[in-house]
């Protein structure tokens, strides 16, 4: 039998929070003529893609920006933060993810 969740003290469960890392993952998203999602990440360079809904496309922008945070970090290279991120268009909506590594 697989336990739900460990029994750990809430001195240890701090402890543990305090060291993951957690980064804002900025998403512009809109809907194009045939109904296709477009989705871009603002700060960070490289990351966008269309998908057939906004779940869909963040499905796949988030674990690519996690992977290149991931990548970035292991390399010991810079993020290479957008900052400040670029706009967004106006039929443009924006989403904030925090990404946990």
């Amino acid at each position: 039998m697989v336990p739900l969740h460990q029994e750990n003290s809430s001195e240890n469960n701090a402890d543990s929070r305090e060291n993951v890392p957690v980064f804002s993952c900025i998403v512009y998203v809109s809907s194009d003529d045939s109904g296709q999602v477009r989705a871009r990440v603002a700060n960070f360079p490289g990351l966008q893609c269309v998908a057939a809904s906004e779940r869909q496309a963040l499905a796949i922008l988030v674990p690519a920006f996690k992977k290149r945070l991931v990548e970035s970090m292991q390399d010991e290279a810079p993020i290479p933060w957008i900052d400040p991120p670029v706009d967004a268009e106006p039929q443009e909506q924006q989403r904030y993810i925090p990404v946990h590594l």
